[in-house]
């Protein structure tokens, strides 16, 4: 097994270099602007942890993605970028449950600087390989349901499922950073089924499914987000719990970070609509199959989560 692939312009190692500890312990700081529990709860034991217990961790460094000139330029900004530090890393833990084994992601991010630049492609393609590789069957993390790239990335473009949602699943211990203060931190808990055809064809072939969005309608669409008189987004007056459809879509918001910078109270007022809705139907049997972005005719986009109800608990009507 090869401990270092190159993907492109981007090198990954898969093995945890004692030089590069304390970088990747930096870099995590760095992400998440040097706040919270990641300074205080001993971050390098969790890498450490992590390796030594048949875990993953992951560090990349740039191969080409900036020339020598712009990474000199760099450097005399911030000498950060002196050198080969490393400007991406993900942290896997080994885990089971009644399912079974798996990896939990607990720790992955990108330098501020390489966002957007194919790093966080290579690494999960690097992760895939590798669970193959070592028989891992699957791997669980969690997100922002409210953070609507990510619903994109994990969902339509790496072929996750969705089953389950934590309320308020952090505690501010971990949470005190300028993403998460003072809100509560509903997290979709995602499944990659390494073995499926759905991921393998996303992840080998290229293959994502087309999914027309005009099936979209009044009658699936169970909520709606609209736009206030100040221009920012907010739950509308649909909230609808009695649908027993197939699939339905629940709306989120476009862009919660600018509400969230905006106003923190409307931010939290439209997170308890959106994870009310959430709850209530994957606890009647529905999954979160797909991430869908559709625009109205005034040009307006507008992004959905489709879920689908298991056939089982379709025949029950509840």
């Amino acid at each position: 097994m090869t401990d270092s692939i190159r993907k492109s312009n981007i090198r990954v190692e898969r093995y945890l270099r004692a030089t590069v500890l304390n970088d990747v312990v930096e870099l995590e700081k760095r992400v998440w602007k040097k706040e919270g529990y990641r300074e205080v709860n001993a971050p390098m034991l969790y890498f450490e942890l992590a390796y030594l217990t048949n875990g993953l961790i992951l560090t990349a460094f740039d191969e080409g993605v900036y020339s020598p000139q712009e990474r000199e330029a760099m450097a005399r900004e911030d000498p950060w970028y002196e050198g080969d530090h490393p400007i991406g890393f993900a942290a896997l833990f080994a885990d089971f449950d009644h399912n079974g084994p798996f990896w939990y992601g607990a720790r992955m991010g990108v330098d501020e600087r390489y966002q957007d630049k194919n790093v966080g492609d290579a690494m999960v393609a690097v992760m895939y390989e590798t669970a193959k590789e070592r028989n891992i069957p699957r791997i669980r993390w969690t997100f922002d349901p409210l953070q609507s790239r990510n619903g994109y990335i994990y969902l339509r473009k790496m072929g996750g499922l969705v089953r389950e949602i934590g309320f308020n699943y952090y505690s501010a211990v971990f949470t005190n950073d300028q993403f998460n203060r003072g809100i509560s931190t509903d997290r979709f808990i995602i499944e990659w089924l390494i073995g499926s055809d759905r991921v393998r064809e996303r992840m080998e072939e290229g293959k994502i499914p087309e999914l027309d969005p005009a099936i979209i309608t009044s009658e699936n669409a169970i909520n709606e987000i609209e736009i206030g008189a100040d221009g920012l987004e907010m739950h509308g007056e649909k909230w609808l719990f009695q649908s027993n459809q197939s699939p339905i879509f629940i709306e989120i918001p476009y862009n919660q970070d600018r509400l969230l910078k905006a106003d923190r109270v409307r931010a939290q007022s439209l997170r308890d609509k959106c994870r009310a809705l959430f709850m209530h139907y994957l606890a009647r049997g529905y999954v979160v199959t797909d991430f869908v972005l559709k625009k109205s005719p005034d040009g307006r986009r507008h992004v959905y989560y489709r879920l689908d109800q298991d056939i089982q608990w379709q025949k029950l009507r509840l």
